[in-house]
């Protein structure tokens, strides 16, 4: 092999610091380790943008740098490793972080966005290196058609849920035995929650956050058409914050919204013609780190204790079911007359 040809198959690699010096330095350190520099960026967006033209086979990078010129750009990486979990996410390129920076909250932050090492300043350079070749080999051995292959997945789990769901629904119409109706409603609820959520993680990566604004209102309003009666003065209201849902939220957070919509569209109002319009409100917020979804009702309240319900109810068993894979608190006030409130808090991972 000729040095030409040598120096083309030498690994190529984009340096990101927002000091030049620094990412000067670490560039000519590559160059003597038999590297190729494929650039330097100095903002967390300048480096996703350069990795997605140049598509090096690595990104050495440092978490502190600014985020980029539009700072009210929320699509925008604020540091290194909101740049590391968006080429991820994106482009599938090994990145290594540098940081001086051991703290549990960097760690936990470093961890969703998945780097292929976290190195704390001050480093050997043998030590850098290591960690250059460790992903570089690692790189080698990984499937490049994994992620849409998991959406693929993802759509085909999504149609056959959907394909059942419509299958409940045929059969709960041509039923006359109100349980068996009753049951099968129940049945296709669960099913439809299942589907959304198909469709919902197919929308991102294995470990990318999924948009819980976007999925609580899809369900809640699909639900809400699919079993409201045709004559009913029913209105929903939804108030849902655009929250990141870990992909492992998503179901049981789903399972959570299809139980308590379902129980409330079907019992809230039972025998009710009031002159107070009915409403149901699905509501979804964050505070202190933990994310709370409500489903309340302006309906006659429940006929009893809920913990007393909750032993002979299958419903309620199923809201406790999801709230503790959730692993969160479920909440249920209740007064005749006013309403009920079913709510279940969860940690909140912060993506940013």
């Amino acid at each position: 092999m000729t040095s030409a040809e040598n120096h083309k198959h030498r690994p190529r690699i984009l340096v990101a610091d927002d000091e030049t010096i620094i990412a000067m330095q670490i560039g000519e350190l590559l160059e003597a380790e038999g590297y190729r520099l494929a650039g330097v960026a100095a903002t967390a967006a300048q480096v996703v943008e350069l990795a997605r033209d140049l598509r090096p086979d690595l990104v050495l990078m440092d978490i502190v740098m600014p985020g980029g010129s539009d700072a009210g750009d929320m699509d925008q990486p604020t540091d290194g490793i909101d740049a590391c979990a968006i080429i991820q996410r994106e482009l599938n390129i090994p990145v290594v972080l540098l940081s001086a920076h051991g703290e549990e909250h960097f760690l936990r932050r470093a961890r969703r966005a998945l780097p292929a090492a976290y190195l704390l300043k001050p480093c050997q350079n043998t030590l850098v290196r290591a960690a250059i070749e460790m992903a570089l080999a690692l790189r080698g051995q990984m499937d490049p058609a994994a992620p849409f292959r998991l959406r693929e997945a993802h759509h085909r789990i999504k149609n056959s849920f959907s394909l059942l769901h419509s299958m409940l629904r045929i059969q709960e119409i041509q039923t006359t035995d109100p349980k068996a109706r009753h049951a099968l409603a129940d049945a296709g609820a669960r099913v439809l929650a299942l589907a959304k959520a198909h469709e919902t993680m197919a929308a991102g990566g294995a470990e990318s956050p999924c948009d819980a604004k976007v999925h609580v209102e899809r369900l809640a309003a699909t639900l809400f058409d699919a079993q409201k009666a045709p004559d009913s003065r029913l209105a929903l209201e939804l108030d849902v914050a655009p929250l990141p849902l870990l992909p492992a939220q998503v179901i049981p957070c789903g399972i959570f919204l299809a139980e308590a919509l379902t129980n409330a569209i079907r019992h809230a109002f039972a025998g009710d013609a009031g002159a107070q319009a009915p409403v149901l409100r699905v509501e979804m917020s964050a505070q202190g780190g933990q994310a709370e979804l409500a489903i309340c009702d302006n309906g006659r309240g429940l006929g009893g204790d809920p913990k007393e319900l909750g032993r002979h109810s299958f419903g309620l068993q199923c809201l406790q079911a999801a709230a503790d894979q959730l692993e969160g608190q479920m909440a249920i006030a209740s007064a005749p007359g006013r309403g009920t409130r079913v709510s279940v808090r969860f940690p909140l991972f912060d993506f940013r």
